[in-house]
């Protein structure tokens, strides 16, 4: 009698404890099948929708998120039926382009600590996620563009003169040259006595200036800038909106180079890294830019180069959209999409 009171005991505690684990089952609201049978869940609605919200806020409704999943899913199966994949090695060719890529925006290398820390502080992943997320990324769009070629013809995507011409006109006081010169310079370092440095700079200043040598004769016997020596201290061009070289160089050596006309030679001028005196050979006062002027002196681009370039990219996102939309139009006409709730 004890046994059996033990087994009942066991059973119903057995029953209680199952009922969380039933309550927790996935309620199924939609099966769908391209190529294999796939279920979506209310869990999963609910967490992408908490997702979605979290990133772009209130307003996205559960029947958008629930049919961005159905096209997800039908993407995914259709791009596996297609043989569209990426191998490790193909992956890893793609993130080590997208670090080139940033590189080239920084202007310097940086290593692969510093990639995965900009990635985490840009993104709030980690390599190995944002890597997947690249390589989903280039797979889609690969597959929508060879899915549908009738959109990306070059007679879609390049914008007509007249085109370019109207964008200009309606946004020409936005494409301003700011003040800008060309100069060179001959260098002296401050070394470990500044003062003796400064007494140098300023008996070769003085020494140009009375004649008893050219500007150009200093640069090769005096200037300690053995990048610009070869090309007769040239250093090329400087914008008064280079927030960059001013911060490495300093407001005083900006301010002064400035107040320069083409053709002056400085005095001395002390900048953050040492001492210089600077020739100016142009120097333009901002303006406005005509279209077919080039967006700067040191670009063979022109203002009608950046904005065909501008239009192409904007029709080329525009004309994606369509085609996107277009092929899950067609893969939901393919596939079996089953809504099992009311």
């Amino acid at each position: 009698m004890k046994k059996s009171m033990i087994l009942v005991a066991v059973a119903v505690l057995a029953v209680i404890f199952a009922f969380p684990a039933f309550s927790a089952i996935s309620t199924p609201i939609v099966r769908l099948n391209l190529t294999k049978n796939y279920v979506i869940t209310q869990e999963q609605l609910d967490q992408k929708l908490a997702d979605y919200t979290e990133v772009y806020g209130d307003g996205i409704d559960a029947a958008t998120v629930l049919d961005a999943m159905i096209s997800d899913q039908l993407l995914a199966q259709a791009m596996e039926r297609d043989g569209f994949t990426l191998n490790d090695d193909q992956k890893n060719e793609l993130l080590a382009a997208q670090k080139a890529s940033i590189e080239e925006q920084l202007g310097q290398s940086i290593t692969d600590e510093q990639f995965e820390y900009l990635i985490a502080q840009n993104y709030g992943v980690d390599l190995d996620y944002y890597k997947e997320y690249l390589s989903q990324q280039y797979l889609v769009q690969n597959y929508v563009m060879n899915s549908k070629p009738e959109y990306f013809t070059e007679e879609k995507l390049m914008p007509t003169t007249a085109e370019v011409e109207s964008f200009y006109k309606k946004n020409r006081s936005s494409f301003i040259s700011p003040e800008n010169v060309k100069l060179a310079h001959i260098y002296i370092k401050f070394g470990d006595d500044k003062d003796a440095a400064l007494k140098k700079a300023t008996d070769i200043a003085n020494q140009i200036k009375s004649g008893k040598i050219t500007f150009e004769k200093a640069v090769s016997t005096y200037s300690e800038d053995a990048d610009s020596i070869s090309t007769g201290g040239e250093i090329g061009w400087l914008s008064i909106s280079d927030t960059d070289t001013m911060a490495y160089m300093g407001e005083n050596f900006f301010d002064k180079v400035f107040e320069l006309d083409a053709g002056d030679v400085s005095g001395v001028i002390e900048s953050l890294a040492g001492y210089h005196i600077v020739k100016v050979s142009v120097h333009n006062q901002a303006k406005i830019l005509e279209i077919d002027d080039k967006t700067s002196p040191t670009e063979t681009t022109t203002v009608r180069d950046y904005i065909t370039s501008y239009l192409y990219q904007e029709k080329a996102n525009e004309v994606y959209q369509e085609a996107f939309i277009a092929l899950i139009s067609d893969l939901k006409s393919q596939a079996s999409i089953k809504y099992l709730t009311n």
